[in-house]
């Protein structure tokens, strides 16, 4: 291992991480000595991405040394960090995955990581991280790979199930600290900026998130020994009034939250840290009974606007690249993504904690040490991620969150195998789906429609 870290990038025209992680690369006294090497299949992406790092690099008048390739074999060698943040047509896919899922009662407001959206997107997914597991055997044996590509559970999963000689760990952008204490302190009142977040504060705040990525729940909140639960669900019933008062989100994800995230914490006595996923991963919201769905049934995911929304943010990242938005505006807005801060803080060993998804080892007390959940965890280079102590999970997210575990595992399973039996129950698994025939019908209909992105194995 050299003194500068070498952080290879797979997907490096990410719609949500590619400039936050340059503007990391390039910003960290920690990182910007060492090497950032940007991966993509398409030239055009790869060029543009480069152009800005450069023009960030030059601006701030560090050494970091830039590579890029479309063949990460090329830039791979000796990598100390291998992040994944790509995906292949995420749109269109996730188009596909709703509109069949819907055709037969199954409805999805992100189609990403539950559902049959998210199993689809495993099997799409997951043999490509996994050939990049073996990449990283052959050329950086010593590297962590770090997954940031949905859905992060189950690719991890994968990674820890097929390929556990890798060093490696899963990430969303959710939990990311230190903002999530942050906003939470902000929306409990007991801080009304970012800059009243002092170590003082920071040492009387405790807050234990557990669950599965996008199905995490705070399960205790408590300042200066004062349990602030009670505060959280007056905060909740306020902001599920005040968003009554307002006009609805047009978009399937934030449509509702507050009042979806309302219904579940009443229910199961803990605050959903996603709800706009998280209304995805129960039954309640789906339509499928005889009373009203308060507050109405999920409405899909609309993978055209999505598409759209990317093409806007892809022209003002080709704006940055050409110069016609200045550099400076790049740092004047500019946040380190999760992956990075991670990385700075294991290579140059501040200690700091993350939320992290990887195996429990213990930390729930009630779930198997091997579950992949999304914990706080302290992590250094050596060893990696260590989940702090939680306690256990309560009854109802319990069995929710162990019914979850179940489905991701027969996925990444289904996803090796290419078994359509193991696809069958990994569907009839999910919490989602309450039909086996209509499972059969959604299995079969995605298979053949996505046939041009899966292994010819499950054909």
């Amino acid at each position: 291992m050299s003194s500068r870290p070498k952080v290879v990038v797979i997907g490096a025209g990410s719609f949500f991480f590619g400039k936050p992680l340059i503007y990391n690369m390039v910003h960290s006294p920690i990182l910007n000595g060492g090497t950032l090497a940007l991966v993509d299949i398409n030239p055009e992406v790869l060029e543009t991405m480069k152009t800005i790092a450069e023009r960030a690099k030059e601006h701030a008048g560090v050494k970091l040394e830039i590579l890029a390739s479309t063949d990460r074999s090329e830039v791979m060698k000796d990598a100390d960090f291998v992040v994944l943040s790509f995906s292949f047509r995420n749109a269109y896919y996730r188009e596909l995955d709703t509109r069949f899922s819907r055709k037969y009662g199954v409805t999805m407001c992100s189609s990403d990581t539950i559902g049959p959206g998210g199993i689809f997107r495993a099997l799409r997914e997951l043999p490509e991280v996994l050939r990049i597991a073996e990449d990283v055997r052959r050329l950086a044996p010593n590297a962590w790979l770090i997954n940031f590509v949905n859905p992060t559970s189950t690719l991890g999963i994968g990674l820890m199930r097929y390929a556990p000689d890798i060093r490696s760990f899963a990430l969303c952008d959710g939990n990311h600290e230190p903002y999530v204490r942050i906003a939470y302190l902000k929306k409990l009142g007991i801080i009304r900026s970012d800059a009243e977040f002092t170590p003082e504060v920071e040492s009387k705040f405790e807050l234990k998130i557990a669950g599965v990525n996008h199905c995490t729940w705070v399960l205790q909140c408590r300042y200066d020994g004062r349990d602030l639960m009670p505060l959280l669900l007056e905060k909740a019933r306020e902001a599920a009034r005040l968003e009554y008062e307002q006009r609805p989100a047009f978009k399937a994800k934030p449509r509702f939250i507050a009042n979806y995230a309302l219904a579940l914490m009443e229910l199961y006595g803990a605050y959903p840290t996603a709800p706009s996923h998280t209304k995805e991963y129960v039954p309640f919201f789906q339509g499928y009974g005889v009373s009203p769905v308060t507050p109405e049934p999920l409405i899909c995911f609309d993978g055209y606007h999505r598409a759209e929304e990317m093409a806007a943010a892809w022209a003002e990242t080709r704006r940055l690249a050409t110069g016609e938005t200045p550099i400076s505006s790049f740092f004047e807005s500019g946040r380190g993504d999760h992956a990075t801060d991670i990385i700075e803080s294991m290579w140059g060993r501040l200690g700091k904690k993350f939320y992290i998804n990887s195996p429990n080892r213990g930390a729930v007390a009630n779930l198997a040490d091997d579950a992949f959940l999304e914990l706080r965890c302290e992590l250094d280079l050596e060893h990696g991620p260590r989940p702090l102590p939680v306690g256990n999970m309560p009854r109802g997210l319990l069995g929710l969150t162990q019914q979850v575990l179940d489905t991701h595992e027969l996925t990444a399973e289904a996803a090796v195998t290419h078994d359509r039996r193991t696809l069958l129950l990994a569907l009839a698994t999910d919490p989602i789906v309450n039909n086996i025939s209509d499972a059969k019908n959604i299995m079969n209909e995605l298979l053949e429609a996505e046939r041009e992105h899966l292994p010819p194995e499950w054909f």
